[in-house]
């Protein structure tokens, strides 16, 4: 099996509806006017890790993946270079629900970016003067259940694989922050996404 590292990227491409799109470059125009760039693929990494901490599918497994870019829907192609490891974590998501990574990346732009925004903006920033709108921010993320920071590790296990059959487990596991000593947050920052 081939070894997967947090610190390689996968390059790939997702399909995207316009309005979905539209949403997330308005969403980039907020954060660059409160003084944050984000490149569009840093933002899926972060909208990537809360739909993979927040969603949840206890149904039996699908019977294949779900098309999502039909024809006579208005689609865009755009790139996507997300680490190896939260790759493979979103990969066993899409296995196990039959839902396309493209699918769930527009489900992340609609239900997360909302909760991305209010909690990047409601902190204020080091070394730039205090947003305006920080108060703003607050008060909107402090009606959310707050999430702490967290990893997303994933591992593959082949038991068997022979002429007779292939066995194998697939686990991710949600690590938060909190507890951790500075070496384990170093071991993950290695190992995690």
């Amino acid at each position: 099996m081939k070894y997967i590292h947090p610190l390689r990227h996968r390059k790939t491409s997702v399909s995207l509806p316009h309005a979905s799109y539209r949403r997330l470059c308005a969403g980039r125009k907020i954060f660059a006017r409160n003084g944050l760039r984000y490149s569009e693929q840093e933002i899926y990494r972060r909208l990537f890790k809360l739909l993979l901490k927040n969603w949840r599918g206890r149904g039996l497994k699908s019977n294949g993946l779900r098309r999502y870019n039909s024809a006579g829907m208005d689609f865009e192609v755009h790139p996507l270079y997300v680490n190896q490891v939260l790759y493979a974590a979103l990969w066993q998501r899409a296995l196990h629900s039959g839902e396309s990574i493209s699918r769930m990346l527009d489900l992340a732009i609609r239900v997360y970016l909302p909760q991305l925004l209010e909690s990047l903006l409601s902190v204020p920033a080091p070394g730039l003067t205090l947003r305006r709108n920080t108060h703003y921010w607050m008060k909107r993320y402090g009606r959310r259940k707050q999430q702490p920071d967290f990893f997303i590790n994933y591992q593959c296990q082949t038991r068997k694989n022979d002429q007779t059959g292939l066995e194998y487990s697939q686990s991710m596991q949600i690590i938060t922050k909190i507890g951790l000593s500075p070496m384990q947050i170093w071991h993950l920052l290695h190992t995690a996404a």
